[in-house]
């Protein structure tokens, strides 16, 4: 039996900010299933189209010339539709294959896979365990995960895939990539190359338009990890990682352990992360620049007390402000996210939220319109309450609202967000900051680009 696994693209619009600063990183989901299969001597390849540029009428030839007798596909909501379109021309060129869909959005809303009728299978969940039984012939109702067709039935087969020791996982399967291919998103990375990994799955945090609240918080040894590191800086050269965690610092003594195995074998990577600001300490964040560390970024939000009640975000502003500046003590680059359109959202509360991310002074400032994917409480409540615009997943890309909510306008949301942009990054004050804080010529070379990009962007908008 020989399976391919497919990342499928996403393709943004013209008028995303994220069409020019996203990062294009290994599909780990994938890269570990992959893994799973090489060990149990199953003949596994990957097939990465958001690394490979190519329009549609190249992937409809390369899909006609695979030749595999199972296809699995992952998916996002903002890719969804493109995975769907691929398995489409599998479906046309490969009739007798067998298409398994898996990723968060599925998990979600499997019975929509399902409907379609080129779709055979759906994994919810962690894919490792029901992927590799369902390959290996186990009856269908007893798979744990699995979502399947029987006669004119869906049959979901209760709970959703779960790992429970991630230490037990084998190193996801980097081999069946190539590296190069992939960089970080602009302002988030020192040096090249440099790829993502995962130290824990789930997320202390309940916020409700984040489809981690449902998943249980579990996390790796420090072993485990620094190992994993040791490898891809010896075996393939990386020399820096962008940790992929919800929450990188919710394990902090695992962490210190991780930084003193770093220092102890004077490993050469450089490492961002991201974190809460009620999970990290002064003394945790030096301990990380002294292993390599270089930034972290936050999630603040929103400015607004009732806002951020309303999504569960449950930080007090005066914490944001201890966490940036615990960041700056250790010398280590701030990168924030800001959410505009969350429920209670107005006029005045998005400027009240502009005006705190300059008085925050992060070195990155990122704005995001707040997008309610499916499986997470926020999209459940704008379904109920009919605020949802579309369910065209393809909309679904942090740049466009997707919610009409009543204490606000989409004009008014949609200007607010393009003036966000301007109104930070063409500060004097912060151009100035910057310009003192260069040590090289890539620190120049990564600021110009970040300030391209914002041009680019206020001139689409």
């Amino acid at each position: 039996m020989r399976i391919c696994l497919i990342n499928p693209p996403w393709l943004t619009k013209k008028r995303n900010i994220w069409t020019d600063i996203r990062s294009t990183m290994p599909p780990l989901g994938i890269l570990y299933l992959a893994s799973i299969l090489e060990r149990e001597k199953i003949d596994v390849d990957v097939v990465d189209y958001q690394a490979k540029l190519m329009d549609w009428n190249e992937r409809e030839n390369m899909l006609r010339t695979l030749d595999y007798d199972v296809f699995g596909i992952t998916a996002t909501t903002s890719i969804v539709n493109n995975g769907y379109r691929v398995a489409e021309l599998i479906r046309r060129y490969h009739f007798d294959a067998k298409i398994i869909f898996g990723g968060i959005h599925v998990t979600a809303l499997p019975e929509e896979a399902l409907n379609k009728i080129y779709v055979d299978f759906v994994i919810r969940g962690e894919g490792e365990t029901a992927l590799l039984k369902l390959l290996k012939g186990e009856p269908l109702n007893e798979i744990e995960g699995l979502s399947y067709k029987n006669g004119g039935e869906i049959c979901h087969i209760m709970p959703d895939g779960f790992v429970k020791d991630l230490d037990s996982l084998p190193f996801p399967a980097y081999h069946k990539v190539d590296l190069k291919q992939y960089k970080p998103a602009v302002g988030a990375y020192k040096r090249l190359p440099a790829i993502n990994m995962a130290t824990t799955r789930g997320c202390p945090g309940k916020c409700t338009f984040c489809n981690s609240a449902n998943i249980t918080l579990r996390k790796r040894s420090a072993e485990n990890v620094y190992q994993e590191m040791k490898m891809l800086s010896e075996k393939y050269g990386i020399k820096e990682i962008s940790f992929y965690d919800d929450t990188f610092t919710v394990f902090p003594s695992n962490i210190k352990k991780l930084c003193k195995l770093l220092i102890e074998n004077s490993i050469d990577l450089s490492w961002c992360c991201f974190a809460r600001t009620d999970s990290v300490t002064t003394d945790l964040l030096k301990h990380m620049k002294a292993a390599g560390c270089h930034q972290v970024m936050y999630g603040i939000e929103s400015a607004n007390i009732e806002i951020l009640k309303n999504i569960k975000k449950n930080i007090h502003l005066d914490k944001n402000r201890l966490a940036i500046k615990a960041a700056n003590e250790a010398a280590i680059t701030v990168r924030c996210t800001f959410m505009f359109g969350s429920p209670g959202e107005t006029e005045e509360t998005i400027d009240e939220t502009m005006k705190y991310a300059k008085e925050l002074n992060p070195d990155i400032a990122l704005f995001n319109i707040t997008t309610p994917y499916p499986g997470t409480e926020m999209f459940n409540w704008a379904k109920e309450n009919g605020y949802l615009l579309t369910e065209n997943w393809d909309d679904y890309d942090l740049s466009f609202p997707v919610m009409r909510l009543p204490t606000i306008p989409l004009e008014v949301l949609t200007q607010k967000y393009g003036e966000a942009f301007k109104s930070f990054y063409l500060r004097p004050r912060y151009i100035l900051r910057k310009f003192l804080s260069f040590k090289s010529f890539m620190d120049i070379y990564l600021f110009m680009e970040g300030i391209k990009s914002v041009f680019r962007f206020i001139k689409f908008r």
